[in-house]
């Protein structure tokens, strides 16, 4: 093989990598059965791998990448050599015997500050990848269960990303490598005053395993676009027969949680659907995995934010086996904005007793006037709640709800009627949502909504959802004026729209769209 060029191999490559140089091999083999016999050399030295780092791209040369193989009845010698100016050296001598029995095997290996970020391109959630690399060791054992005694060792490493929840940076660890078994002790910064410990070993051979410590003090923990986060994790991680333990404590002191507001067509995917291109491979069964874990939040002030709710978030939870979890977490120093009014929270508390995204509610949220107390109470599995309008002392709904919305007992004004309808209204759509947006799935209906719309006498219920990607319906019907609108529109692009519309008249119009 003479002059190929390796740049015609770049559609096997990931997009921010390239290998520039050109491939020379001569191969001469001969395989008797007396054993093999001749020579194998490949050489693509004086080339350039290029990363490509926040749209730039990065050239790394080398000088030497060779592999040189000398092949006997009863011994194959073989070499593997790499080295250059930016990117660290790597040996490798290997002897095999190919006709003896469990084809036995020796050979060392050596590193000199071998640079790994080279690999970044091939890892799609790092976005930044460095250390060095160093280290050596000898090789024996056999072909099929090759035995390893060395050491490495890696400086100055960074691991980050946006979708990595922790970055790492100064990543020390070294590795004392005995057979099939590595024992690791390693440390990393995480921000200004993070710090992360890790110690243990992993061993491999009939299956893998491993037996890990991870510590860690005031980890900076990011959940995009929800959570920023300070983490202590002290956990154990253990890997036997295929059976995945972790056991230990979290503390999650402080931190800031910001929920943006839902679109309302946010529909959650049910266990049984299958998506495209994402199927996981049917018969095997998952790695079994068993937890012991504590989590304590809130010690400092771990704040929350979302869907008109501001509190603080503390409490205890257990995650057992299969993610059943048990405790209780609480909402302290809470206020909730409902119907226009700033409520206190009174009492909120969500219970754990079973799968984590199963909690039950039990939350309060209240208005006092004068000596009336007036309130909402939400009951009830995370999934289906139950809400429920209360006053102290005890009253009609409609006056609870007065006192609620307007601050006052009911008046005998028809505005005032209305208006505690559009309230009340709002709150059984709220329920049936779940009823509703079921039925309309079953009858081909994509993104339901049901909301109300207007105010005073012209308040309507309005239910809309998408026949199909360009077509989409909407129907209302009025609540105190016997007048319901049908509606269907059809997308001509992204900003325009054509739509006709038939209730007490009918009418055919062209919407154009303009975001800023």
């Amino acid at each position: 093989l003479k002059q190929f060029p390796l740049d015609s191999l770049a559609q096997w490559f990931p997009k921010d990598f390239a290998w520039e140089g050109l491939l020379n091999a001569d191969v001469n083999l001969d395989i008797p059965a007396s054993g093999p016999k001749g020579s194998v050399r490949i050489d693509a030295g004086g080339g350039t791998l290029r990363i490509r780092d926040n749209g730039r791209w990065v050239d790394l040369p080398y000088q030497v990448l060779r592999l040189d193989s000398t092949l006997a009845p009863r011994r194959v010698d073989t070499r593997l050599d790499f080295r250059g100016e930016r990117l660290g050296e790597l040996a490798l001598n290997t002897r095999l015997d190919p006709l003896g029995r469990n084809k036995p095997l020796s050979g060392d290996f050596r590193l000199a500050g071998l640079d790994l970020s080279i690999a970044r391109p091939f890892l799609p959630m790092v976005e930044r990848l460095a250390g060095q690399l160093n280290g050596s060791g000898q090789l024996s054992g056999s072909l099929m269960a090759p035995q390893v005694t060395g050491n490495l060792a890696l400086t100055g490493g960074e691991v980050s990303g946006a979708e990595l929840p922790v970055s790492l940076e100064g990543l020390a660890v070294q590795a004392q490598i005995a057979g099939e078994r590595v024992q690791l002790n390693g440390d990393w910064r995480s921000g200004s005053a993070g710090r992360g410990q890790l110690s243990g070993y992993l061993t491999w051979g009939q299956a893998l395993g491993m037996d890990l410590r991870l510590q860690g003090q005031q980890l900076p923990v990011s959940v995009e676009p929800y959570a920023t986060l300070e983490v202590a994790p002290d956990l154990a991680i253990r890997l036997v027969n295929d059976r995945l333990a972790i056991t230990g404590k979290v503390l999650v002191p402080k931190g800031k949680i910001v929920v943006r507001e839902l679109p309302p067509s946010t529909v959650k995917v049910s266990d049984d659907t299958v998506i495209v291109g994402q199927q996981t491979e049917e018969g095997k069964a998952p790695m079994a995995m068993a937890m012991d874990i504590d989590v304590e939040v809130g010690r400092d002030k771990l704040s929350f934010s979302g869907f008109g709710l501001t509190a603080n978030l503390l409490g205890h939870v257990h995650i057992g086996d299969n993610l059943d979890t048990r405790g209780e977490l609480s909402l302290a120093d809470g206020r909730y904005r409902a119907y226009g009014q700033r409520l206190t929270i009174r009492r909120a508390r969500l219970l754990f007793a079973g799968p984590i995204d199963q909690p039950y509610l039990d939350i309060e949220a209240i208005r006092q006037v004068d000596d009336v107390i007036a309130g909402i109470r939400l009951t009830g599995s995370a999934e289906q709640p139950t809400t429920q309008v209360f006053s102290e002392p005890a009253m009609s709904q409609e006056q609870a709800l007065s006192y609620l919305v307007m601050g006052r007992p009911l008046g005998a004004s028809g505005e005032d009627s209305n208006m505690l309808a559009e309230a009340a209204l709002g709150l059984g759509l709220a329920g049936s949502a779940g009823l509703t947006g079921s039925l309309a799935s079953n009858l081909g209906i994509d993104d339901f909504q049901l909301d109300t719309e207007g105010s005073g006498t012209s308040t309507s219920v309005v239910a809309s959802g998408n026949l199909t990607e360009r077509l989409s319906l909407r129907y209302g019907v009025g609540v105190f004026e016997p007048a319901n609108t049908i509606a269907l529109r059809y997308k001509l692009s992204r900003k325009v729209y054509l739509e006709a519309a038939s209730g007490l008249a009918s009418s055919l119009d062209i919407f154009y769209k303009r975001d800023f």
